[in-house]
């Protein structure tokens, strides 16, 4: 049977763990929202910033967590990209982020990027597989890769609440096919607007 220290010791833990959640639901709910519209290329980053054709790339992010002083700013968010590879896939990419920028007397912000993820690749076209000494067609879900990215970009406020951006990402994917490498090189140049949902 419950004594009354019991009761009072229970309905504490509830309320500390109620404040607890409360908090950190706080910390975590999102800050900001970015959406940007990027080329994807396969290969190493090159003076040749945009490379022909177009593989369009879409991209929607928030911030959970930012830190900021008078010039620097740190934030904590999650991207999720979807592009379409012609020669070879689509891809759908979901993100941990961290950001770091320094924000001039002019407003202009340069930003720093770091990102690890999930990749998600279904192919283009058919895929075929030897089965009993001739080629059929199969199906085929994708292939779950590891991502990291690494970017630089810019960030200039039109207004409290928007702000447009510019970035400029390498990526390397793995594991990557049955070829000589393990992994795979792309780069992201494009566009964006920023919200903040604070304001």
């Amino acid at each position: 049977m419950k004594t009354a220290k019991t009761k009072t010791i229970g309905k504490l833990l509830t309320a500390c763990l109620l404040l607890h959640f409360s908090t950190t639901h706080a910390q975590f709910r999102p800050k900001t929202l970015r959406v940007g519209f990027l080329n994807e290329s396969m290969g190493l980053p090159s003076g040749i910033k945009t490379k022909l054709p177009i593989h369009p790339t879409v991209t929607i992010g928030t911030d959970f967590r930012v830190r900021s002083g008078k010039h620097w700013q740190r934030a904590f968010g999650a991207d999720f990209y979807y592009y379409y590879q012609r020669s070879s896939e689509h891809a759908l990419m979901l993100d941990a982020s961290y950001r770091l920028g320094y924000k001039f007397n002019f407003g202009l912000q340069l930003n720093l990027t770091t990102a690890l993820g999930y990749k998600h690749a279904i192919l283009t076209g058919d895929k075929y597989k030897l089965i009993d000494g001739e080629y059929q067609k199969v199906s085929h879900w994708g292939k779950s890769q590891l991502n990291t990215k690494m970017g630089i970009g810019l960030e200039y406020p039109i207004s409290e609440k928007y702000s447009i951006t510019t970035d400029y990402k390498a990526m390397v994917v793995a594991p990557f096919g049955d070829r000589i490498l393990p992994f795979s090189l792309h780069t992201f140049l494009g566009v964006g607007l920023k919200i903040n949902l604070q304001n």
